[in-house]
């Protein structure tokens, strides 16, 4: 499909791939009707009724009725004067015409817009003998978006016009004599615009971008219920905008957060088109147990969310509150900080459309370097002998393996990861939204369209989305404004036929597991088999677990003065989350390569419908006053926020269809059926308040209140109070500081004290004791169905709460071009909820006890520097986080140890936890001369242990902290330059002082069918290379191999350095765009993961979780193409 505007091809079609017009049918009738709009421009009719109607109110009805925009002289203006008219689908001419008719003026147009001048008759005879010229042009941010009202000021040779911008951001100067002048554009917001340009003959139509003022007095942040004037700000927040993001396409908020504000760490360790979201905490984790207990709280334009309920191209605005002070009127699921996300909104004017896309594909990045199939046997015998076994393959198999001669297939040399990843990696992205209004409703519409098909075949996921935000002022004293979004999410991904564990992960471990002497395909066709099975017949054989994830989230609010000053503003929420899942596992029969007989069976098929839904709905009401007194300036807030939640499932399964293409849940026989579903609720009650006080804007003042009540407690632990209080002082302000603002532009202290909560455990009911059905009892002769309880309770338990103390300053130098801000910080959490275990006799899993203690504390910096030096504009951003974790009480218990991790006080949380390695045995009297050690027999090449206690054996009283998964410094740089319509925005994130324990399974291991070296067993010990970096080769799963012994022989370094995107975008001028009606139009490059710099394994990800086998989706490289056009 191609779009045809004029007689010629669009030229934005010619920029994408066949595939991905063909989503676009929708988005392509659409814009064809903007085009044909725009092409009959000329001829449009207008309606204008009223008495003694003004010019001003005359160019306005024509504005909005047509695609012109109107721009006059303000000491014109007062010549024409008001006029009675009512005319119906007349043209504009003739309405110029009329109202012009004795005035001394005249019209004309140039590029759609109607200027408005004197007639050449009023000229005076100088004016008549010099030419005159016309400077027009577009003013917009640095998004596209048109800016309205902004002042535009010409001045020099005894010359001196003003005018402002119009909606469509439109200007015109006229009557300019030759000659140099310093034309000016400023608006408050945004940082004045300077240029020296020469009139001599006409003058081309000037594009301006004006850059945001990083430190404007009314740069607005938005905060909880509301937003708060930056100088006014008293806690800790840090905040991105749409321009942060309109840098990088991305995938998901979540990896959208990555590296772009100090203290908000974000991990990524999985590529997976679906599952690729990574975890985020804000200051250290807070808590203990499950590490998503540390996930902040979500708040999607005043509606508790996910971050998965929002498309990034419709974010306008994200503010993260990182201390109490900003996030304690959340109350009690603030303690791991809150992400405040405000979506984009309608703006008054002309509808203007905007349309983002781009293409792109995907390559794995850091896979295994396996050896080949020969060297793999080689190794394997080599590592029988060591433990003193027959070999397994002859020299006759290993030259068959490597000459390829067996022409059955049996000794092949098969490359797994290839055959694996062999999807085709294309994603697509398209975005459409529509904005518009008057001073009375403004409104954004929007669509989203995204497509990612994963590098394996069959990972794929899709989200289609739209949004609808309107505000309306139905009176000057009362507005509504009402957001709506929806996504519907279908997601895919293979299924394995391997012994009832149908998980994807499963056959990802698989294909890492088995070597590559295994045969993916005999010669005759047949599969090969070994152990498990076959992950590539597995994937083959269509096996599929799908999802399709329906999310629907909105709500409608008022504002209503019914007092002066003083605000009610009720607010109603709604979220609702379907999910529909089904998981089709088909049985797989193996075949004897020579004979054909039936060998191995994998089975039975089998199916598992699911149904999920989650409802969540949320009632507020506020008020809010504002009052100023002199110098003083007051503003309250109160309010009332009720909240449920609901959750649903059930689970049918079958077992045993007739084939494997019928796959209805009333085909499956009876036999073996079951059916399941369970359901939970949720309630939290609140109230709470909020003081803010400042004097002249140079003392402030804020505090919080929060009391919050949960169905997850018993009542007499229900309750929580959760109050703050912070300070600021605008040093600039004061009389003393005037001297200096030439250097620093603004200073501000600003400290916090407060407390939060946290109900963040497993399940809605830990308090009170819960039963299940199913466990049946013998009563008399016969078994009847009973139920029983199997998870202990609590009725004591309450909130963990954290008290968090901060210190900030935030600062601007050099007319507001350097900004400077640093927080010290220290974050105690206590009555961590905590399931210690209990003693043999209690036969009942764990109840939850408010047990442990968790300290965060650390620093945090960030500073940016941006500058235009005449039409070349630059940026630079840097933040850091210095953060030091730690357990500080476990209610005398401890250490709680759980492979190679352990929890203990006086270390961080999930610290690693293993023995010291003193490096490798050279010689037997080197071993008979240490402390006994336990496994098989110990040989020269083996790894040698540590005796921490001196006791002469080595156990686990001799394992030791080893370092830390958490980061003592996480990073982010990114910068952009800008030169006549080129752009260049780069992006690096990484990570300092950060340990993670490899284990052997991500460097391969030695088998005979089963696990593959790579080539870092190259450099393993033997007598003649004594000095290896490897211990000698073991075979797996035996009491010998020291892959399954945590040691630091595995902890490595995981510190790393990362190009997380670079962008390279051109931005055509528009007076070549806007002859085939396109105000804007940018074409880029973008890359994704593009290369690490890390002294961890080149193959495994320093982001992998930690003691992660390697049995992953990989990260992935993603290269794309993309436009943004604005109509």
């Amino acid at each position: 499909m191609l779009l045809i505007i004029r007689g010629k091809v669009c030229p934005l079609c010619r920029l994408l791939p066949v595939k991905m017009l063909g989503t676009m049918k929708f988005a392509a009738i659409l814009l064809a009707g903007i085009f044909f709009v725009n092409a009959k421009s000329f001829s449009q009719n207008v309606t204008i009724s009223g008495k003694d109607l003004t010019c001003k109110q005359i160019f306005a009805t024509i504005e909005q009725q047509t695609s012109f925009a109107v721009v006059c002289d303000n000491s014109l203006l007062s010549r024409i004067k008001p006029v009675s008219i009512n005319v119906k689908n007349i043209s504009v001419s003739e309405i110029l015409d009329r109202c012009l008719k004795g005035t001394g003026l005249t019209w004309s147009i140039r590029n759609n817009v109607i200027v408005i001048k004197k007639e050449d008759g009023n000229h005076s005879p100088k004016e008549q003998m010099i030419p005159q010229e016309i400077i027009s042009g577009i003013v917009r941010d640095e998004n596209g978006t048109d800016i309205e009202g902004a002042s535009v000021f010409i001045k020099g040779n005894d010359v001196q016009k003003g005018i402002v911008t119009n909606a469509k951001g439109e200007f015109s100067l006229e009557n300019i004599p030759p000659g140099s002048y310093t034309l000016e554009i400023s608006i408050i917001g945004y940082n004045k615009y300077e240029k020296k340009i020469t009139v001599n003959g006409p003058v081309s139509r000037l594009a301006v971008t004006l850059l945001p003022s990083v430190n404007s007095l009314t740069e607005t942040v938005v905060v909880a219920y509301g937003t708060q004037k930056k100088t006014d700000l008293t806690g800790a927040v840090s905040s991105i905008s749409a321009n942060d993001l309109n840098n990088r396409p991305v995938t998901n908020v979540t990896n959208a957060l990555q590296g772009t504000m100090a203290g908000v760490i974000v991990v990524e360790n999985n590529g997976q088109p679906g599952r690729d979201e990574g975890t985020i905490n804000i200051r250290g984790i807070g808590t203990l147990g499950k590490l998503d207990n540390s996930a902040p709280m979500v708040v999607v334009d005043g509606l508790i969310s996910s971050l998965k309920d929002v498309n990034p191209n419709d974010i306008e605005h994200i503010s993260v509150l990182k201390d109490a002070a900003s996030a304690a009127i959340y109350g009690s699921r603030a303690a791991n900080g809150v992400v405040v996300i405000t979506t984009k909104r309608g703006q008054k004017g002309h509808l203007q459309v905007h349309y983002d896309a781009y293409a792109g594909k995907q390559k794995a990045i850091r896979l295994p370097d396996y050896l080949p199939s020969w060297q793999q046997a080689t190794l394997y015998n080599e590592a029988l002998k060591n433990e003193g076994a027959y070999v397994r393959w002859t020299n006759t198999d290993i030259r068959q393996f490597k000459d390829g001669s067996d022409l059955t297939g049996a000794h092949p040399d098969t490359d797994w990861l290839r055959k694996f990843y062999a999807g085709s990696g294309v994603q697509q992205n398209h975005y459409l939204s529509l904005t518009g209004g008057d001073d009375k409703a403004q409104y954004l519409f929007s669509l989203g369209y995204f497509d990612q098909n994963g590098i394996v075949p069959h990972t794929d996921n899709k989200k289609y989305s739209t949004r609808f935000n309107i505000n309306a002022a139905l009176s000057p004293k009362f507005s509504i404004n009402a957001n709506l979004g929806y996504i519907y999410a279908p997601f895919e991904e293979p299924a394995s036929a391997y012994f009832g564990v149908p998980a994807f992960s499963e056959m990802i471990s698989q294909i890492y597991r088995v070597s590559n002497t295994v045969p993916y395909k005999y010669a005759n066709g047949y599969y090969g088999y070994v152990g498990d099975g076959n992950p590539m017949a597995w994937l083959e054989s269509g096996s599929l677990n799908k999802a399709r994830n329906h999310t629907l989230a909105g709500n409608v609010n008022a504002d209503w003065e019914f007092v002066k000053g003083l605000h009610f503003k009720p607010n109603f929420g709604y979220r609702l989350n379907m999910i529909q899942g089904e998981l089709f596992v088909k049985d797989i029969q193996f075949y004897d390569y020579l004979t054909g007989a039936p060998t191995k069976y994998q089975g039975p098929n089998n199916l598992t419908n699911t149904a999920e839904s989650a409802t969540y709905t949320n009632l507020q009401a506020l008020l809010e006053y504002q009052k100023d007194i002199a110098l003083h300036h007051f503003k309250l807030l109160a309010g009332y926020s009720q909240e449920y939640q609901r959750y649903t499932s059930d689970t049918l399964y079958r077992q045993g269809f007739l084939n494997n293409i019928i796959t209805q849940i009333n085909a499956g026989p009876a036999a073996g059926q079951t059916n399941a579903g369970s359901a939970n609720e949720l309630a939290l009650q609140s109230v709470f308040g909020r003081l803010n006080y400042d004097y002249n804007e140079k003392y402030l003042l804020e505090a919080n209140l929060r009391y919050d009540g949960s169905s997850r407690f018993a009542p007499a632990n229900r309750w929580g109070l959760f109050p703050s209080f912070s300070a600021g002082w605008n040093i600039a302000g004061e009389d003393f500081f005037e001297k200096m603002q030439s250097i620093i532009n603004s200073l501000k202290l600003r400290g916090s004290w407060g407390m939060l909560g946290n109900q963040a455990v497993v399940g809605n009911y830990p308090a009170i004791a819960t039963v299940s059905p199913g466990l049946n009892y013998s009563f008399g002769q016969a078994i009847a169905a009973g139920i029983a309880p199997v998870v202990g309770a609590n009725p004591n338990i309450t909130w963990e709460a954290t008290t968090t103390y901060d210190v900030g300053l935030d600062a601007t130098f050099l007319k507001n071009k350097l900004t400077v801000t640093a927080d010290y910080f220290v974050k105690n959490t206590n009555n961590v909820l905590l399931q210690l275990p209990i003693g043999a006799p209690y036969s009942l899993t764990a109840p939850y006890q408010n047990a442990g203690a968790v300290t965060n504390k650390g620093w945090e910096f960030a500073i940016g520097y941006r500058n235009r030096v005449h039409e070349f504009s630059y940026y630079v951003n840097m933040n850091a986080a210095f953060i030091k974790n730690e357990i500080t009480d476990l209610k005398g218990s401890g250490p709680y140890i759980n492979a190679g991790t352990f929890q203990q006080v006086g270390y961080p949380v999930n610290s690693l936890y293993g023995y010291i390695s003193e490096g490798i045995f050279q010689t037997k009297d080197e071993i008979a001369k240490h402390a006994t050690q336990r496994g098989g027999v110990i040989a020269p090449g083996d790894i040698m242990y540590k005796d921490i206690n001196n006791d002469g054996v080595i156990d686990g009283k001799d394992r030791v902290y080893l370092g830390s998964y958490f980061p003592k410094m996480t990073y982010g740089l990114n910068g952009g330059i800008s030169w006549k319509g080129v752009d260049v925005n780069f992006f690096f994130q990484g990570a300092l002082g950060v340990k993670n324990y490899v284990q052997a399974n991500m460097l391969g291991e030695v088998g005979a069918n089963v696990n593959k070296p790579t080539t870092i067993f190259l450099d393993r010990w033997t007598p003649a290379n004594p000095t290896a970096t490897f211990p000698r080769l073991w075979i797996s799963y035996t009491n010998n191999d020291p892959a399954r012994t945590p040691s630091s022989f595995w902890v490595k370094n995981a510190s790393y350095l990362r190009l997380k995107n670079l962008q390279i975008g051109y931005n055509i001028p528009d007076v070549l765009t806007q002859k085939i009606g396109i105000r804007h139009f940018k074409i880029y490059y973008s890359g994704q993961n593009i290369w690490t710099i890390s002294k961890f394994y080149k193959w495994v990800d320093p982001e992998a979780p930690v003691g992660e086998s390697g049995y992953t989706y990989p990260q992935v490289l993603i290269n794309t193409i993309g436009v943004n056009v604005t109509f």
